[in-house]
């Protein structure tokens, strides 16, 4: 008999985010803030396994912030929140508009897990919030922090993804030069 690819991502997010044996307790619970409903990537086969990947190495709580609910439009399981206002993160968004051959646009690196250097993102404004999407893994994700957290979820979330995901291009020139077919803006 087979399970399911949905069965099996929902066993995983419920692990992951459900209160699991390896969950920290918080004095806000995942319920205690309303749902959100954000807006989720369109459905993309090539999402699921590099997404799943991600979503075992992303951690219950974002430093002092409690998971959320999410009830993304769209519905996936691609999409988690953190804290109020909320962290979002979606996994499996299309391509950033600035990552292009002969872009202009800076790609900035953050994190350093486990001796990596990091994962090179597209950094963006909407409204107060920035916008961090990653531009040199197998799948774009994408982190949406408000003002007031600064960039601080961004590096432990980077760090998780660095752990999941291994890159797939160079995000930037290195001392020296770069194959240019390697650098990311060369991706289709």
């Amino acid at each position: 008999m087979t399970v399911p690819i949905v069965v099996i991502l929902a066993l995983v997010f419920g692990l992951t985010f459900g209160g699991g044996a390896g969950s920290v307790g918080s004095s806000t619970a995942p319920g205690a803030l309303p749902a959100l409903t954000p807006s989720a990537p369109s459905p993309d086969p090539a999402a699921v396994k590099p997404c799943t990947a991600l979503l075992e190495d992303l951690p219950i709580h974002l430093g002092k912030l409690a998971p959320r609910a999410v009830h993304p439009k769209p519905e996936s399981l691609f999409v988690l929140a953190w804290g109020d206002p909320p962290v979002l993160l979606r996994c499996g968004v299309a391509r950033p508009a600035d990552l292009r051959p002969g872009s202009s646009a800076q790609f900035f690196q953050v994190g350093t897990a486990q001796g990596s250097g990091g994962v090179y993102f597209d950094v963006t404004s909407q409204d107060k919030d920035e916008v961090y999407t990653t531009v040199d893994r197998a799948v774009y994700i994408q982190i949406t922090v408000p003002s007031q957290y600064h960039s601080d979820p961004v590096v432990t979330l980077a760090n998780a993804i660095a752990k999941a995901l291994p890159p797939v291009c160079v995000g930037g020139q290195l001392p020296g030069g770069t194959d240019p077919s390697r650098l990311c803006t060369h991706r289709k």
